[in-house]
């Protein structure tokens, strides 16, 4: 997702200030051009000196799928995300912690697949409609708990089963980010098998190494199987009579 850098108006009010404070204060001096060009770069100077304490801030670009109705569900479903990441700031616990890391960083890839191609947003509708907000209302839940001056049987159960939740709720985070990715994975195989269909048609690769590396690929993509019970061996013996004893048959 693109980020849009803005910049802080601070600086050039700072600016804009010193070229007052010098008015009031030396009024002859901004009439005269000698005046004129000092102000002038000391209000240049302060502006830059302002922009290194007051850069501005970065902020990701909105995601416009042509809907505003899902645009909005969108930046909804972002502000959930961003309330998970301050729940995570604001619990100790390190497996809780660790989980939603694992949450916040698999929304944020999903949002950012979006902002390539919105699209995909009929993909993760679940995410945004379910996993998400369910998970935000159980941090909310949590962080009550835990702030609750005395804990009793009941709460210290309710924040043991939140805390088992996350994990599943990490890995279906996990699972819709994935599921973006789908159709690409089909797309790059499918383009791939062209690009070789038309190297081997050029004569640019062996085909002998081309088929060799195909089987291979195909053996460790399939299932591994067993052996089959070697069949038993037959041994023949022949008695003093003459007559031949098989033996290892039935």
């Amino acid at each position: 997702m693109k980020k849009v850098h803005i910049k802080s108006a601070i600086p050039i009010y700072i600016a804009a200030a010193l070229w007052l404070v010098v008015g009031l204060i030396f009024p002859k001096l901004v009439l005269k051009i000698p005046g004129l060009l000092i102000t002038a770069a000391l209000s240049v100077g302060a502006y830059f000196a302002a922009s290194k304490v007051f850069p501005g801030r970065d902020v990701e670009e909105k995601i416009t799928t042509g809907d505003a109705a899902v645009d909005r569900e969108i930046e909804k479903a972002r502000e959930r995300l961003e309330n998970l990441r301050k729940a995570n700031e604001a619990i100790p616990d390190p497996e809780i912690s660790r989980n939603l890391d694992r949450m916040v960083a698999s929304g944020q890839q999903i949002f950012k697949e979006l902002g390539r191609d919105p699209r995909k947003v009929a993909l993760v509708r679940r995410f945004m409609n379910y996993y998400l907000p369910t998970s935000e209302k159980l941090m909310e839940q949590y962080q009550v708990l835990m702030n609750a001056s005395t804990k009793g049987e009941n709460i210290a159960s309710a924040m043991q089963t939140i805390e088992r939740s996350l994990g599943l709720a990490a890995g279906a985070f996990e699972k819709c980010a994935d599921n973006l990715y789908k159709d690409d994975e089909m797309d790059i195989d499918a383009e791939i098998k062209v690009m070789q269909t038309m190297l081997t048609g050029d004569n640019l690769i062996n085909t002998g190494v081309n088929d060799i590396m195909e089987k291979v690929q195909s053996a460790a993509k399939a299932p591994a199987q067993k052996e089959a019970p070697a069949a038993p061996v037959e041994e023949e013996k022949t008695t003093k009579e003459g007559i031949k004893l098989t033996l290892g048959g039935h």
